[in-house]
């Protein structure tokens, strides 16, 4: 089973994949891991415990990061891990203490959460069935999931930050419980909102815990091939269930899987009430609880780092070939763009593909396997391609890509660019009371106009494209142009270690010898696969001049606000400072930062005990 961690809340990062980090479970034995390694007890005189198995799963889940990352021991990283689950079961007695105290606020999950944390549920079980069918199919395991399969990838998703920067540049976190509580649309049946633990009185039974094993089992109904893989999938994602928790005693699969739902339904509820308490925190107990540990500095710091890494892994070295070979695969982590006139241009394009259909893919094969043979001469074969591609319709609409094409010029062209010669007077007299030059004026409006381009150009792209690489992607495709003309593409536009001639020239013309501009639009492209059409999405650039080996962004006082104010892709409103922010987060093991833990276990318990004697196997 390929690990895949699914869910990070509150920095408690939870693995719902039947395996995760370093497996430890070795015995079936069922008397050693119900073994009690800690307990809790509260004011109450209540009592709670924590098995060897809860401590194995949160090891590794998390813990074994512990001794990866932070040069812990094993021992260390083993109690640390247990004190974080005490943390865990502390925090959530909280949220329960305080609905229980504030009946005003309502149930501690109302029905917009309960039906949250259900789809949740199925979309992490999707995942791990997921990666169980991409094993069937010989598929190198990636990141897709029942989120993404199952929404309509034709709709933009906004980012959601999970930080802002106030007046003060301070850096203050976003809660995302109360904006879920609020919002998210939750469902009902027969008046009853969608929960996972919902038990009807009258029957006994849990409707909408079955409701979720069906919606799962539908995905293997049926006879036809899919189905059949998806059962050899359910089949390998049972084994492994058995294979981890063999000493519990179960018998079908249904029950297995029963069982497995359980568990993932009880770390995603979870993490979901860890993160409510991190909101009353804020709201009653400490205003200052939602500011970041990570700070303006640290950002720039980070950025400023990356630059100088950047710079002295291809500036210095002068290594062209490489930066061309990073720049193309991930630019997503440049940093630094090199300058010179051996350097090709690089700039984004957003694009829409239109698919051939199968029958056409195929048709397309047998007559250039016809042609290569000289089974037909040229004439005919060229005719009977034309043939073909003038049959490409969009799978939305059945619109011909000409007609697709006209839409969306008319569209994009509606937002004109301005000159200081073609300025309206109204226009002269806002520049003015701006006290602006008109050519500043200029390039200010300009900016918004290229904006409202790509905003025009996106709708088309989410709903007519066949490709789904950039729909809420962080950053655009990337394409260069050397000096001598040479086009440089992504290895997804090669052919034979080849941009393709048709291609290469549509892209040369969108270049325009640099004079592009955000909207610019090629015709369609024939492929051997489809058509494509090519939207300029702006020159890849530094964001700061002067950069050398002692780059220190720190010291430009507009740093934070360029950051902030700049976007990782055109389509997208995710900034370069979200990019940093969350790869600062991610870089620091920080768990349950301002969540007043030592306040809990000062005041909700009496006493917390660690049972060494049942750990140190484990060490």
């Amino acid at each position: 089973m390929k690990n895949k961690i699914l869910s990070i809340f509150m920095m408690l990062i939870m693995c719902f994949s039947v395996f995760a980090g370093c497996s430890l479970v070795t015995r079936n034995d069922k008397a050693y891991y119900d073994a009690v390694v800690g307990q809790i007890t509260y004011t109450t005189g209540e009592t709670e415990t924590i098995s060897k198995q809860n401590l194995i799963s949160a090891y590794n889940s998390y813990g074994y990061n512990y001794v990866d990352n932070y040069n812990m021991t094993r021992q260390e990283a083993f109690l640390t891990t247990l004190d974080t689950i005490i943390d865990n079961r502390l925090t959530i007695k909280a949220v329960e203490n305080y609905y229980e105290e504030h009946l005003e606020e309502g149930e501690m999950l109302n029905g917009n959460e309960t039906t949250y944390i259900w789809d949740q549920t199925y979309d992490a079980l999707y995942s791990n069935l997921h990666d169980y069918l991409n094993e069937v199919l010989g598929i190198e395991s990636n990141d897709d999931s029942a989120t993404e399969s199952d929404s309509d990838s034709s709709v933009y998703t906004p980012y959601e930050q999970q930080a802002y920067l106030d007046e003060h540049l301070v850096i203050h976190k976003r809660q995302s419980a109360t904006t879920i509580r609020e919002t998210y649309k939750g469902r009902q049946v027969d008046g009853v909102y969608v929960d996972y633990d919902y038990v009807d009185e009258t029957t006994g039974e849990q409707p909408f815990k079955a409701a979720l094993y069906d919606k799962i089992a539908s995905l293997f109904e049926g006879n036809d091939e899919d189905a059949r893989n998806w059962r050899d999938a359910f089949g390998r994602y049972i084994s492994d269930i058995k294979a981890n928790y063999g000493y519990e005693n179960l018998s079908s699969n249904r029950e297995w899987f029963d069982y497995e739902m359980d568990r993932v339904y009880s770390i995603l509820k979870d993490n979901y009430l860890i993160e409510k308490y991190s909101v009353i925190y804020n709201r009653t107990l400490h205003q200052d609880a939602d500011i970041s540990n990570v700070t303006v500095k640290d950002i720039l710091s980070l950025y400023s780092s990356k630059v100088r890494a950047d710079y002295a892994t291809y500036q210095v070295a002068n290594n062209t070939s490489d930066f061309a070979s990073s720049i193309l695969s991930d630019v997503g982590n440049m940093d630094y763009i090199m300058t010179g006139s051996e350097v090709a241009n690089y700039f984004y394009v957003g694009y829409i593909k239109v698919d051939m259909t199968a029958e056409q893919q195929a048709q397309l094969s047998n007559l250039e396997t016809a042609r290569a043979n000289n089974y037909i001469d040229y004439d005919e074969y060229e005719k009977s391609v034309n043939g073909i591609y003038k049959q490409i319709k969009t799978s939305t609409d059945n619109l011909s890509p000409e007609s697709l094409l006209s839409r969306v010029k008319e569209d994009v062209e509606k937002y004109r660019y301005l000159t200081v010669d073609n300025l309206t007077e109204e226009q002269k007299e806002e520049a003015q009371a701006e006290g602006v030059t008109l050519e500043t004026y200029v390039a200010n409006a300009n900016k918004a106009i290229a904006y409202q381009r790509a905003y025009a150009f996106r709708p088309y792209m989410y709903k007519y494209s066949d490709d789904d690489t950039l729909k809420n992607a962080d950053y655009n495709a990337v394409f260069g142009v050397t000096n001598d003309g040479q086009v440089l593409a992504q290895d997804s536009f090669m052919a034979d270690s080849a941009v393709p001639e048709d291609l290469a020239n549509a892209i040369l013309n969108l270049y325009n010898n640099g004079d592009a501009q955000v909207g610019d639009m090629t015709e369609f492209v024939r492929t051997d696969d489809g058509v494509y059409m090519f939207f300029y999405a702006g020159a890849i650039e530094n964001l700061f001049s002067g950069i050398d080996k002692d780059f220190d962004v720190s010291k430009n006082s507009e740093a934070i606000q360029i950051l902030t104010s700049t976007r990782t892709n055109i389509f997208s409103n995710k900034t370069l400072f979200d990019a940093l922010y969350e790869e600062c987060v991610s870089d620091r093991f920080y768990i349950f930062q301002n969540m007043n833990i030592n306040n809990l276990r000062t005041n909700m318990t009496t006493r917390i005990v660690a049972i060494e004697n049942n750990i140190e196997d484990l060490y």
